[in-house]
């Protein structure tokens, strides 16, 4: 395990010198949303704002973010991936702030739909991005980005558990505490932009017209099935991490610091299981390892609310994160894999699409649960999203895609040739 690691680091010095400018930029924004994820539901009920409301809130962005998924990915074929970055890096800190900037409903309806109309660019160009840059070492840069992304979202959510108990004994005033703190977070956002300066200048072709074909007639039977499955992806995470904090202060009944203590500590299983991954792919077939954690996530996901023990609640959630984002990291390889280089623009742009809708819908019905207090149904409405994700996955790819388990150990015990 320590050799894996280890083996891990030395690789990044290996890297092109633009992916390493992009681990950059992506451990300073995640940092911000780590701390925004924190904060920002607290912040809304502290004004007194209904449940309800946080829901529609929450679901403004992903549906905003299914609708400009392929407008983004028409921006980034016409001006480049380092231009897009910045100016999606630039907006969503401007977007964020100006959801707390005022308690004015409308103005935090508005910056919510914003920050969806750009945030799907972060994943959109992410992958070909990642693709163009990489050769061999694909996965392991795949991986690392998952790991950048998680290790500072937990940073940030451990500064968000803790900075607001520190401050408002100063301020005296929970509400203006929340907003001086989620200020600060989108500056991290914005400064994201920074290190992308620095990318090399991709050169689009400046006479291409924007189409939508590497959308539309981009798309093939895989580009739909992986867009079916990555729907009730985003609906199983959703019922969980969109209303954590909700759930750990009203239904664990415990401090925000107990959830930012709790982000912290998810760090080290996630890094695990990240470092681990392409090992474990290698050892069993990347689909197999994905559908066990699929397997896997979807009692998890139940056990988070099945008691109002904030510890069993804690270590579930802890699992059910790290193992997401670990077959998430290789769901999206083995999707760049199988793609062909016509579907896979489309692909990128499908998976995101529907992985957003699946979140909207979640945050919707989500908000009205925890208006009526039925934390539980979170925990079982999300159980049988993962268990619909294990499903559909087998029966999309299991037959053609998963390499029998005898046939790896074969090419294992090969013995190398010149």
């Amino acid at each position: 395990m320590v050799s894996v690691i280890r083996q891990y680091f030395k690789n990044i010095k290996f890297f092109n010198r633009n992916i390493k400018l992009y681990l950059l930029a992506t451990v300073l924004i995640n940092l911000g949303f780590g701390i925004f994820a924190a904060d920002f539901n607290l912040y809304i009920l502290s004004m007194g704002m209904e449940p309800d409301f946080l829901g529609v809130i929450l679901s403004l962005a992903p549906f905003a973010e299914g609708l400009s998924s392929i407008p983004i990915g028409f921006l980034a074929e016409k001006i480049g991936f380092k231009r897009s970055l910045i100016m999606v890096y630039i907006v969503l800190g401007l977007a964020y702030f100006t959801q707390i900037i005022s308690p004015n409903r409308s103005l935090i309806m508005l910056g919510s739909f914003m920050v969806g109309l750009v945030a799907g660019g972060n994943f959109i160009i992410q992958l070909p991005f990642i693709s163009q840059f990489t050769k061999e070492d694909r996965n392991q840069a795949f991986t690392l980005t998952m790991l950048a992304y998680y290790l500072m979202y937990a940073v940030g959510g451990l500064l968000g558990g803790y900075l607001p108990s520190i401050l408002n004994a100063v301020i005296l005033n929970e509400t203006l505490t929340y907003r001086i703190i989620l200020a600060v977070s989108t500056l991290f956002m914005v400064s994201g932009a920074l290190p992308m300066l620095f990318v090399d200048e991709d050169k689009p072709d400046s006479s291409q017209k924007i189409s939508l074909d590497p959308y539309l007639k981009g798309i093939d039977a895989n580009t739909i099935k992986f867009a079916v499955v990555e729907l009730f992806v985003g609906a199983g995470l959703a019922f969980i991490i969109s209303f954590l904090n909700v759930i750990f202060v009203y239904y664990f009944h415990v401090s925000l610091e107990f959830y930012g203590t709790t982000m912290a500590i998810l760090v080290v299983p996630t890094a695990l299981f990240l470092f681990v991954g392409p090992t474990i792919a290698e050892k069993i077939g990347s689909l197999r390892t994905v559908l066990i954690s699929r397997f896997l996530s979807m009692f998890l996901a139940y056990f988070i609310v099945m008691t109002t023990n904030p510890y069993f609640g804690a270590v579930s959630f802890i699992l059910f994160r790290s193992l997401f984002g670990f077959s998430q990291s290789l769901w999206f390889s083995f999707a760049t894999s199988v793609s062909t280089r016509r579907s896979r623009m489309a692909t990128s742009a499908w998976l995101e699409i529907t992985f957003q809708i699946g979140m909207a819908l979640a945050a919707l019905v989500g908000g009205k649960l925890i208006a009526n207090e039925s934390y539980v149904m979170l925990g079982v409405i999300s159980a049988v999203a993962m268990l619909l994700c294990f499903s559909l996955t087998y029966i999309f790819f299991g037959k053609e895609h998963m390499v029998p388990l005898k046939e790896l150990r074969k090419k294992e015990a090969a013995p190398l040739t010149d």
